[in-house]
């Protein structure tokens, strides 16, 4: 309704203009969305003999409101991850500005102009996950309330759930208050996601007890395991570039 009413008010030009520029949200989901796909198809098979819900969790509402909105907030970690990771190329390998001496002498290097674009870009889709995530997570007490008659267990799900949530709230509120710059929240996008495989494919599919075990030992955790690690290596190796680029670099003669 909102976007044909934005065209015949004849903004449809700067709209294709913004849509353009953000462009990177569509390359960097549909690659995201790739991955999830390949991964989907790779990953353990349920047990056949799996068996249906629980009649006292057979709720429509509260499993399409509580999953949608959980699923969704990783599809926003995931999205923030695939745009770190585009970010970490450009930090590792792109060309970094020299910036004139101020007036104590003092001359460092900045990061390539597009890192702080799509750090803008990573700290929008984080609040959307973290807000997603915040969402699914109280649904899901009120939803353990109703069928169990208690909102919190200390579920290995519940645990590492919360986990995830303090963890894109320390990345949001340490960018917002300045403990760390563009490079911090893009390594915070990248160890996010971390949180986000080991609540669900780690809950899911590797612990073997729990009310959200689904297929425990069903096996790929160490294609997920090395999978991380890769990442990490790549995080770290864009690091070290990182650090030794923005050195700053006193010229000014004793």
């Amino acid at each position: 309704v909102t976007i044909p009413r934005f065209w015949v008010r004849g903004d449809a030009a700067s709209g294709f203009e913004e849509a353009y520029s953000r462009r990177l949200f569509v390359l960097v989901g549909a690659a995201v969305g790739f991955l999830a796909g390949v991964i989907a198809y790779q990953a353990p098979i349920f047990d056949r003999d799996i068996q249906a819900l629980q009649p006292i969790l057979r709720d429509n509402f509260w499993l399409t409101m509580h999953v949608l909105s959980i699923t969704a907030s990783y599809g926003a970690g995931a999205l923030a991850w695939g745009l770190a990771n585009i970010s970490l190329v450009y930090y590792l390998f792109g060309r970094y500005r020299q910036v004139k001496p101020n007036a104590d002498g003092v001359s460092f290097r900045k990061p390539p102009a597009a890192c702080h674009r799509l750090a803008g870009f990573i700290y929008r889709v984080v609040q959307v996950s973290v807000l997603l995530l915040t969402v699914g997570t109280i649904l899901g007490a009120l939803w353990a309330d109703v069928a169990w008659g208690k909102f919190w267990s200390w579920d290995a799900k519940e645990v590492w759930s919360l986990i995830c949530i303090l963890a894109y709230m320390i990345i949001l509120h340490g960018r917002y208050i300045g403990w760390f710059g563009d490079f911090g929240l893009t390594a915070g996008a990248v160890l996010g996601l971390t949180t986000i495989l080991m609540t669900w494919y780690g809950v899911n599919y590797v612990f073997g007890s729990g009310l959200h075990s689904y297929g425990g030992g069903a096996g790929g955790q160490y294609e997920a395991m090395g999978f991380v690690a890769a990442n990490w290596l790549f995080l770290i190796a864009a690091a070290v570039r990182y650090l030794g680029e923005t050195r700053r670099t006193e010229l000014r003669s004793s």
